[in-house]
């Protein structure tokens, strides 16, 4: 599967294009987060995990060498019905949130010596330009079904990852083992660093709402700072290298024409679905 250097950069690429994604996403913050969420209690992305939920649960997807998860079933279980409510309601009509904004907070993951011996965040971070620390319901509601739509992005591109894989496995006569498995880690290690990330989710109050009220499970707080955390360290390590050392399996041609086969299948998804 993609890692996540892999899936920011896909997310940062649709919200910086003029199209389905960027129209429809009001709270940026929360779709970049929800493009992690699928990963974060698998068990081995995330610190901390004590009690991980099954891939097959966290990814609508058989537990097989290449899973393929479902991500139809994901929209139809969780996106349509918040899509279809929040339209009904018109809680989707609240001001655009951009990643540039969402700065405007600290959090205790990128400056945890403010935090020390504290469990809650100070106040004075809490509050930005005059924007509340407790987020209104409706602006809420809305970050849910974002952070619900980049869960969903997250699964549909490691459907199209894998299935590509997969294909490519069997033109070229192998098959799924564990020498197969670390070359392709590898091979997708160093294409997600050729991208130039910047983009990191911030533990907003909003996002903690969002995340508390995740339909599929309850994301708690401490989960949502360690895997920004982890994001952080992610895209502070990704600064885009000119070149890669020659891949074990795959091609330059297999991960270019993947990458953009993924962007133009979530883009069109969402303008089939929800347009």
């Amino acid at each position: 599967m993609p890692s996540w250097n892999i899936h920011i950069a896909q997310t940062e690429r649709l919200l910086a294009r003029d199209g389905a994604v960027a129209s429809l996403v009001r709270d940026r913050n929360a779709f970049l987060f929800g493009n992690v969420v699928p990963d974060i209690f698998v068990g081995y992305m995330v610190p901390g995990v004590m009690d991980p939920i099954p891939y097959r649960i966290t990814h609508f997807a058989k537990q097989e060498p290449i899973p393929k998860p479902r991500e139809r079933e994901f929209w139809s279980t969780y996106v349509a019905p918040l899509a279809e409510h929040i339209s009904a309601t018109g809680e989707g009509d609240v001001p655009l949130v951009t990643l540039s904004a969402e700065r405007e907070f600290l959090n205790r993951t990128h400056y945890p010596a403010r935090y020390e011996g504290t469990d809650a965040m100070p106040e004075d971070l809490l509050v930005a330009r005059g924007v509340a620390a407790e987020p209104d319901s409706r602006a809420v509601q809305r970050s849910v079904l974002d952070l619900v739509l980049g869960a969903w992005a997250h699964l549909l591109a490691d459907n199209l990852w894998n299935t590509r894989v997969n294909e490519y496995l069997d033109a070229h006569g192998g098959k799924p083992s564990e020498e197969f498995r670390i070359k392709k880690q590898s091979d997708f290690d160093h294409f997600g660093r050729l991208h130039h990330l910047t983009a990191v989710p911030q533990g907003t109050p909003r996002l903690l709402a969002a995340c508390e009220r995740f339909p599929q499970y309850a994301i708690p707080a401490p989960y949502v700072y360690a895997s920004i955390g982890v994001i952080h360290e992610t895209v502070r390590t990704n600064g885009g290298a000119s070149e890669h050392v020659p891949y074990q399996l795959l091609t330059d041609e297999f991960f270019n024409e993947t990458f953009d086969e993924v962007l133009e299948a979530t883009e069109d998804a969402i303008s089939e679905r929800l347009g």
